[in-house]
């Protein structure tokens, strides 16, 4: 059994928050337009920058949309080199909790370079007024 199968346990998701999460040990970028409302994370399991940023937007999500209506989704790091060539990520993926915040397909929202908590409430609160104003 390859260790990423064991990964999502390491995400520690609330039931509430498991329901709307999917994890990818692999990905491309054609998992963009698979998402309607949603936010990406891009995990770094090796980084603590990485842990510190998806337990502070665990936070923000369940506090901010208690009733779900914006999916998570996490791709881990190392199974997703598509990733780092999108325009929105070129040179701003280091493994220390970078996130897009989605709508439609297209990235609308990205917390840049590095570890950037402080973006996650506000970009995720925009996204919810997009997604209750449909």
């Amino acid at each position: 059994m390859r260790e990423d199968s064991h990964r999502i346990e390491w995400l520690f998701l609330t039931p509430t928050l498991a329901a709307r999460t999917r994890f990818y040990p692999e990905a491309d970028r054609s998992i963009i337009s698979t998402i309607r409302y949603g936010v990406l994370f891009v995990m770094a399991f090796w980084s603590g920058s990485a842990r510190l940023a998806f337990a502070e937007l665990k936070r923000v999500l369940e506090a901010a949309d208690p009733d779900s209506r914006l999916e998570l989704i996490v791709v881990d790091t190392d199974g997703c080199p598509d990733l780092y060539e999108l325009p929105e990520f070129v040179g701003k993926l280091a493994g220390a909790g970078e996130t897009a915040w989605i709508r439609d397909g297209r990235i609308v929202h990205t917390s840049g370079l590095g570890y950037h908590p402080e973006c996650f409430e506000p970009y995720t609160r925009q996204l919810l007024e997009e997604c209750v104003a449909e």
